[in-house]
């Protein structure tokens, strides 16, 4: 009975961080929203009984990910104001990497599955591990490291053109 309360209290708020959190316009609002969404999301875990699930989403998502978000928000307070224009080439150009990127990643996803592990590469315990963890969403994982590369490139790169200017 207390596990369902649980559920649904944090579970509503993860909802109600995330709605609110679309809606906001001001991107450090949005961030700290998004912090309370990643939270309560670590509360679920610790009601359905997944402690190391629940510290991983506070140390990597509300600890690193966040931090890497307020940062790149504070180091450019005007980089969401400014509308830089942009070339129809660099857009291009950036679609086309986009696309070649993926297509990448669906080709090495697919040879994932039909990948067949010997036995005694799973002695070491690394590839069961890695089968738990990931298992079908190895895909999926991957592309979350690519936009969060993304991001961080891009922060960078706001940073570096408001300092030249």
């Amino acid at each position: 009975m207390i596990i369902n309360a649980a559920i649904y209290l944090f579970g509503g708020l993860a909802a109600l961080a995330t709605l609110l959190m679309i809606f906001q316009r001001e991107p450090v609002k949005a961030a700290m929203l998004m912090l309370a969404a990643l939270l309560s999301t670590a509360g679920l875990y610790l009601a359905l009984s997944a402690q190391l699930l629940a510290a991983l989403q506070i140390i990597l998502y509300a600890g690193a990910i966040m931090t890497l978000f307020i940062v790149a928000l504070t180091a450019t307070p005007a980089a969401w104001r400014d509308k830089p224009s942009k070339s129809r080439f660099i857009k291009m150009l950036g679609l086309a990497a986009a696309a070649v990127i993926l297509t990448e990643l669906l080709k090495v996803s697919a040879l994932l599955k039909q990948t067949v592990f010997s036995p005694e590469f799973s002695e070491t315990g690394t590839l069961d591990l890695a089968r738990a963890l990931f298992g079908q969403f190895t895909f999926q994982f991957e592309l979350l490291s690519l936009v969060i590369l993304a991001s961080i490139v891009g922060a960078v790169t706001l940073a570096a053109g408001k300092r030249s200017s």
